[in-house]
Formats: C-alpha cells, sequence, structure tokens
C-alpha cells in the first residue's frame, strides 16, 4: 500500500476491492443467501484520480446490484484534511444513495464542529475505546459521551474492536448500534464466510 501511494495507484486497488466484492455478493445471490452489505474504505488520495461515486454506480450496475451493497468508509484523518474538491465528492457519494461511514472516529483528528458539516451517517469508534470499557469506568464514560454526540447528530455508531462477552453487554446496554470483532469471527476467506452465512440461516430456522 505505501508503494502504491507513492506512485498514486491507490485508486485502482480499491476499484478492485469494489469488483470483487460485487462478484462475490453475486455469487451469494444466486446460491439464494442473504445479502450482508460490505464496507469499503477509500484513501483520500483516489478522490483526486477518479469519481469514486461515478465508478461504484459503473460497478454496481455491471453486477445488477443496488446501491446500499456497498457502505463508502474515509477514515477520520481525511475527513479532518478534506479539501473542498473531496467533500464535494463525500456529498456526491451520499446523494448517489451509499452510506458513509467515518471510520477511526477518536483516533485524534477529528472536531465536534467538523462532525455537524460533513454528510457523515456512521462513525466507527476506534477500537481502543472498547479495549478497558470493563476495567476502566473512564473508557467506559468515554464511549456512552460519544454515543449521546452521535444520537444528538443523528449519527449511528459501530463499535470496532470487540473481543469479550463483557464487553458486548457493555455497548449494547450503552445503546450501540452496531458492533464488530473477533468476539464474532476473524477474518475469513469468501468460502469459509459463506459457510458461516449458511450456518447461520441454519440456525435462525431451527
Amino acid at each position: 500500500i505505501p508503494v502504491l501511494s507513492r506512485y498514486h495507484l491507490l485508486h485502482k486497488l480499491d476499484l478492485y476491492m469494489v469488483e470483487q466484492i460485487c462478484r462475490e455478493v453475486r455469487i451469494r445471490d444466486e446460491a439464494g443467501l442473504p445479502r450482508i452489505p460490505v464496507s469499503v474504505n477509500f484513501s483520500a488520495q483516489d478522490f483526486d484520480y477518479i469519481n469514486v461515486a461515478d465508478e461504484l454506480n459503473k460497478t454496481l450496475e455491471k453486477y445488477k446490484l443496488p446501491r446500499d451493497t456497498i457502505f463508502v468508509e474515509i477514515t477520520e484523518q481525511d475527513l479532518a484534511t478534506a479539501t473542498d474538491h473531496f467533500t464535494e465528492q463525500l456529498r456526491r457519494i451520499q446523494a448517489s444513495g451509499y452510506k458513509l461511514w467515518l471510520d477511526d472516529f477518536g483516533s485524534g483528528y477529528s472536531s465536534l464542529n467538523m462532525l455537524s458539516e460533513m454528510p457523515i451517517d456512521v462513525l466507527k469508534m476506534d477500537m481502543k475505546f472498547v479495549r478497558r470499557i470493563e476495567e476502566n469506568e473512564t473508557d467506559l464514560r468515554l464511549v456512552e459521551l460519544i454515543l449521546d454526540i452521535a444520537r444528538y447528530l443523528h449519527l449511528k455508531v459501530v463499535a470496532e474492536g470487540v473481543e469479550t462477552e463483557g464487553q458486548l453487554a457493555l455497548l449494547q446496554d450503552a445503546g450501540c448500534d452496531l458492533v464488530q470483532g473477533f468476539y464474532f469471527s476473524r477474518p475469513l476467506p469468501p468460502d469459509e464466510f459463506e459457510q458461516l452465512i449458511k450456518r447461520d440461516r441454519e440456525a435462525t430456522k431451527e
């Protein structure tokens, strides 16, 4: 990735990932499995070389998939240094029907003023807030404050890095919208992920 960034080619990798995701989703559709949206990280550098909304539209149309198949993620650092061109593209992405997720929220770059002005739908809370909430009441209170701010701004929150049942319970009690982490599953190759979906579907039927 550092090499691609140095030669301004990151957009090719990110568009390749979108293509692969759409191909896998189409395969699962044809197998009759539930459709599960996938979030895709885009680098701020991408926006200097491609029209992200147009490229997403072309790929999704190619695979006959709706736009809620893909969530677009950008990092807090990229948003904090956003140019007018970058912000305008984000607005086009949102206006095209995609949800915008802000990754690594709380990692040290953002301001509350930025959150109120930028076209963001979902905050992904940095995992450092989750890591110690079972032992450290200050960290738990910070999580609760982030959730309060998000609710005030009508934003959803995803907590990253959930690894224990205790962390999950505290986040549920605090009203966190979504969670992700090794507590549920480690990253899986496509075939194992497909088997996981099938097992989950069978368990739900029971």
